[in-house]
């Protein structure tokens, strides 16, 4: 409860200030800086740290990356064929393709499979969404922002990525010994991504800007919360396990709403912030209800 009543509150202080004109108009792009230069390396640096990885999670902490993959398929060609923009075409791509799978994701974990299965989240996290976000999320966002693919511009985007370095650096010192006090600057960091995220959605978030974009966001809504989990039910289905108590926490987190990191970065790379605002602002909330449907068919297999 705790976790959803921040959501609600994050979002309505961006939109709050905003209204106040206290914030500049570029606060989001400011917001946004702090979590992709600040609060994402720390939460890498947080999490990889003593983290374990099981033998038979590699599948689960893949399927991130075959959502990703899904996402590339299906929304690629029917962006075309609407006829929409590079720039939509990413924005969806970004929001649409990444689900929330540590801050949502997490608490959700906890609440309908138990905390028993806390570190399985936490790798499909970490070697799922944020290292496809740090490598993949940041050529697609590189590419539609500029209109076309440079290999070395975009190599240089990924090789510079602050949350990217974050993930190396976290990688070669996890089995170092880490200090108290530095283990505890890196936790209150981390913990800025969530409020600062959705405070810069919120401040984005324009309900009267619907008009010309209610195809888009019913598009984005609809791969993310009902054709994205699907995809990965019928995998495990098809490949024999979806009985796994593995892939149903896998299955669970692919039914997450879009990922706050994904929209920063979309709107950071000027990927049509207005519809990227609307897709998160309204599908955090819905999905509450959509992951707890997705969780019952599942629990039945």
């Amino acid at each position: 409860m705790e976790q959803i009543a921040l959501i609600f509150v994050c979002l309505a202080i961006g939109v709050v200030l905003r209204w106040s004109g206290r914030l500049p108009e570029n606060a989001t792009k400011v917001l946004g800086g702090w979590v992709i230069n600040v609060a994402l390396p720390a939460a890498a640096l947080r999490s990889v740290h003593g983290l374990t990885m099981q033998p038979d999670w590699w599948l689960a902490a893949a399927t991130p990356w075959i959502g990703v993959a899904f996402a590339i398929a299906v929304l690629v060609p029917l962006c075309r064929a609407l006829g929409w923009s590079p720039r939509r075409t990413g924005a969806l791509l970004l929001v649409a393709g990444w689900g929330n799978t540590s801050f949502v994701g997490l608490p959700m974990i906890v609440a309908f499979a138990g905390s028993q299965w806390l570190g399985l989240g936490i790798v499909i996290d970490l070697f799922g969404s944020y290292l496809a976000l740090s490598t993949l999320g940041l050529a697609i966002a590189s590419v539609a922002s500029a209109g076309h693919f440079d290999w070395r511009a975009v190599a240089k985007r990924i090789a510079t990525f602050p949350p990217f370095i974050a993930i190396l650096v976290a990688f070669a010192t996890n089995h170092l010994d880490r200090p108290d006090w530095l283990t505890q600057i890196f936790v209150a960091l981390a913990e800025t991504l969530t409020p600062i995220a959705l405070a810069a959605v919120g401040y984005a978030l324009r309900l009267d800007r619907l008009s010309g974009r209610l195809a888009a966001l019913g598009v984005g809504l609809g791969y993310r919360l009902a054709a994205a989990p699907l995809g990965i039910l019928l995998m495990y289905l098809a490949l024999g396990q979806a009985e796994d108590p593995v892939a149903k926490v896998a299955m669970l987190e692919m039914a997450m709403p879009p990922m706050l990191g994904a929209s920063i970065i979309a709107m950071d790379h000027d990927l049509e912030p207005d519809l990227v605002a609307l897709i998160i602002g309204i599908g955090v909330p819905l999905s509450m209800l959509t992951a707890w449907g997705w969780w019952t068919l599942i629990s039945y297999i």
